[in-house]
């Protein structure tokens, strides 16, 4: 007897599929008495990004737009931008919701500001180097991160993946 075929749409041993469900703008259900809204954002992590808001709960959850755990990461390639980024999150920086991130700990609005203005403040910094005439290569040997890194420095992304993210945005105008 042998290995049943996969089905489109299921999980199996083997792989991973999709589920079968995509939207545009903003996807709405009920589940288990709470009122869940999955909404389209600008691109920041990727031009995939949405947040899930649970009402009920007011939980929120940004995907790898808050990875909790480290650095964020921009995907260009996958059409995700800078200024996508920080706009996201400006919409919820300091809010009174409970944030689930992509990785960790359950959180707070404070958590979600403190993320974005680091991720503002390495901007600055970054571009106040190559506005200075630094290359990438000095800019990465500066260390711009380096206050942040005992917070942020442990996750997926390391510090000079994101100071040489941040440096290819703003390089390559790949900011909106």
């Amino acid at each position: 007897m042998g290995a049943p075929s996969p089905m489109p749409g299921r999980f199996t041993e083997l792989e991973v599929d999709r589920p079968p469900i995509a939207f545009s703008e903003v996807l709405a259900f009920d589940v288990n008495g709470d009122s869940i809204h999955i909404v389209h954002q600008k691109p920041g992590y990727s031009d995939a990004d949405a947040i899930v808001h649970f009402h009920v709960a007011k939980v929120i959850y940004l995907g790898e737009v808050f990875p909790g755990d480290g650095y964020p990461t921009i995907d260009p390639a996958q059409g995700g931008t800078l200024d996508g980024l920080v706009n996201t999150l400006d919409g919820w920086a300091g809010s009174a919701f409970r944030f689930v991130p992509a990785r960790g700990e359950v959180t707070d609005g404070a958590s979600v500001k403190a993320f974005r203005d680091m991720i503002v403040a390495v901007r600055d910094r970054v571009k106040h180097r190559i506005d200075a005439g630094r290359t990438g290569a000095q800019i990465l040997a500066e260390h711009p991160t380096a206050d942040f890194d005992a917070r942020w420095g442990h996750g997926r992304v390391q510090p000079s993946q994101f100071v040489q993210e941040i440096y290819d945005a703003l390089k390559s105008g790949n900011q909106k």
